[in-house]
């Protein structure tokens, strides 16, 4: 190929020929000798077959090829130069980098609020999309640049991807602030006894759960199932349903709506919640300031989500 042959002295040299027409400055601006400059350029022509630049007046004018060349030259080394520049450092201030995750609907409630808030005091000017993928799409979206960061619990982003904890987190059980289940205290019994919601959303950390679970189904009456979480709150705070649920989330809802959150009475397991991201981008510094971010605001704030009982005004 006729570009393996060409050194990066020859592409500054043809650049640097453009902008001053003059051999003997165009050398001392790239910092060789006119003796250098007059070798890389005979070698060059040697190798495309062109002239590139002829004698005119008192410095040189390019061919059409050598005009053509040269300015390639010039964008070249200025796209590399910005590649380099940016490869050192990312301005968050004057950044207007559009950065892309893949959040699903209950990370979305437990991570954006604080997210965005931070997006506004630091990077005032870059902006966030949050995309919902399929899980199994995760790999290829990463891998592609489609999507910056990955967060939640994957176990198939592994070889040529990188990841980091953010905290240990859990699901907890639900329901309405007056419900009896939770007025008397809740023992195992009465919690299988009790009429359940169950969210099937698809993702990794529920399946994990599901497993536990899987051992009372027999002995617990399910009166509804639905496709995702979000809805489920405003369900349960309006029925005797109840439900178990992931922390953030449950917290999350107890804030705005009549609910108590309190732990399991069925042993589950803890799930890892991670950031994920590809290696092609391991070194990209805006990549590496959106994931130090989320470090900075979530990691080890899964105790802050643990399940805890909320009082609410009796219903009227």
């Amino acid at each position: 190929m006729l570009l393996d042959g060409i050194d990066m002295t020859q592409w500054r040299l043809l650049a640097s020929l453009a902008e001053t027409n003059n051999l003997s400055a165009a050398a001392a601006r790239i910092g060789i000798t006119q003796s250098a400059a007059s070798h890389a350029l005979a070698k060059l022509r040697k190798q495309v077959g062109d002239s590139l630049f002829v004698r005119s007046g008192g410095g040189v004018t390019p061919t059409p090829f050598g005009a053509r060349l040269s300015k390639a030259a010039q964008k070249g080394l200025e796209s590399l130069t910005e590649g380099l520049a940016t490869e050192h450092g990312f301005d968050p201030v004057t950044a207007t980098r559009r950065f892309n995750i893949y959040l699903n609907d209950v990370g979305q409630l437990a991570f954006l609020p604080q997210l965005i808030s931070l997006l506004s005091r630091e990077a005032p000017r870059a902006s966030l999309k949050v995309h919902q993928v399929p899980t199994e799409r995760a790999r290829h979206a990463l891998a592609a640049g489609e999507v910056d960061l990955a967060i939640g619990f994957f176990t198939n982003l592994t070889s040529g991807f990188h990841q980091s904890l953010l905290y240990r987190a859990q699901y907890v059980c639900v329901a309405r602030a007056e419900h009896p289940l939770f007025q008397a205290g809740m023992s195992l019994a009465a919690f299988l006894n009790a009429e359940h919601a169950i969210a099937d959303p698809s993702g990794m950390a529920h399946a994990v759960i599901e497993q536990a679970l899987h051992k009372h189904a027999g002995q617990r009456f399910v009166q509804l199932n639905i496709p995702d979480f979000v809805v489920l709150p405003m369900l349960l705070a309006d029925s005797d349903l109840v439900a178990i649920m992931p922390a953030g989330l449950a917290n999350a809802f107890a804030k705005r709506l009549p609910l108590n959150v309190m732990p399991s009475p069925i042993p589950l397991p803890k799930y890892d919640l991670k950031i994920y991201w590809h290696e092609r981008f391991h070194r990209d510094p805006a990549n590496r300031w959106l994931r130090r971010a989320f470090v900075k605001l979530f990691r080890g704030n899964g105790a802050v989500w643990e399940g805890r009982r909320r009082e609410h005004e009796p219903r009227s």
